[in-house]
């Protein structure tokens, strides 16, 4: 990977972590949050950016599984009464997209030279 691709990755990987503690916070209590639409704006807007990230940088997989999180806000926004359910499978899709991420920081990080 050349150092400029490095460098932008690293600017996404850094950013993408400060969208996932949002994502985080306001998944936590997710009745609560779905009372406040500007709160549910933010989880849709961190989504958003992650994917638009992800698309840049050719990271098809994260990219898809961050478009699938905008979609559940998408819905949530036009109807927020979430299930336990629907709570439980936001959850888990942040953790999935927190592991793809992690995966990708791994994957890309330089080796150490002997």
């Amino acid at each position: 990977m050349d150092a400029e691709r490095q460098r932008i990755l690293g600017f996404f990987l850094e950013e993408v972590q400060e969208h996932l503690q949002t994502l985080e916070a306001g998944l936590t209590d997710l009745v609560d949050t779905c009372r406040h639409p500007d709160v549910l704006q933010e989880l849709f807007r961190a989504a958003h950016s992650i994917k638009g990230g992800a698309a840049m940088l050719g990271l098809g997989e994260i990219q898809q599984q961050a478009h699938r999180l905008e979609d559940h806000m998408r819905q949530l926004q036009a109807s927020p009464n979430p299930t336990p359910e629907e709570a439980e499978d936001l959850i888990a899709r942040v953790d999935v997209l927190g592991r793809l991420l992690q995966d990708c920081l791994l994957y890309t990080s330089p080796s150490p030279r002997d």
